[in-house]
């Protein structure tokens, strides 16, 4: 289990790397222009339990209904920190 934590939009080749490696039992959060990648579809063949920051997401103008994963706010953020053993940033 690990956090893996993508701060940077789709474009940026070390975050799809991340996700490209990540496993079943890894969380994934999306945070800052990460959030970019909740809204195509290259995140349908990720493995990983994927969340969204919550106030990232509607900060960029998108509403909560237009999420498609977790919305985390961020004591929820934090609690998962917490929780995970190794992190992956």
């Amino acid at each position: 289990m690990a956090l893996v934590l993508v701060k940077y939009g789709s474009d940026n080749s070390a975050e799809k790397i991340k996700l490209q490696t990540a496993k079943n039992s890894d969380s994934i959060v999306l945070i800052q222009d990460g959030i970019f990648w909740a809204l195509n579809d290259e995140l349908k063949n990720i493995q990983g339990n994927i969340n969204v920051i919550k106030e990232d997401f509607l900060a960029r103008g998108y509403s909560e209904e237009e999420c498609k994963f977790n919305l985390l706010d961020y004591s929820e953020f934090v609690d998962l920190i917490e929780k995970e053993e190794k992190f992956i940033g």
